[in-house]
């Protein structure tokens, strides 16, 4: 065997090709330069803008949730105070309401109705 080739090493019927001590496995080091900038801060950078743009988005979603259930609530609010409205009319409407506060008027009761029938061309008309 030749001192120049140190890498081969032959024997027992077999041939073992080390690879140079500089690009085994635990000697292999990144030339960790993209121009003048790591990419292990391009990649820092970008999870960064991720995580912040992430945020954003969770944080909006959280804002319109709390804003849908704060208008569900008055809904339901309006909702009861249109059926407490309903009934008020109701109860103001009936004709024992409308006596009570004729009296409480001072209005009496008519004791004759008379109906007028107009009999000429502006009514045919």
């Amino acid at each position: 065997m030749t001192n120049k080739n140190k890498n081969l090493i032959i024997g027992r019927k077999t041939c073992n090709w080390r690879p140079p001590v500089s690009r085994r496995k635990g000697n292999f080091k990144i030339s960790g330069k993209v121009g003048s900038v790591n990419p292990m801060f391009i990649v820092l950078f970008f999870a960064i803008i991720a995580g912040v743009l992430y945020l954003y988005s969770i944080n909006g979603s959280a804002v319109k949730g709390y804003q849908i259930k704060q208008v569900e609530k008055e809904i339901g609010g309006l909702k009861q105070e249109n059926e407490k409205l309903k009934i008020r009319e109701a109860e103001l409407n009936s004709l024992y309401k409308i006596e009570e506060e004729s009296e409480s008027l001072n209005m009496t009761k008519p004791n004759e109705i008379v109906y007028i029938e107009e009999k000429g061309p502006v009514a045919l008309k």
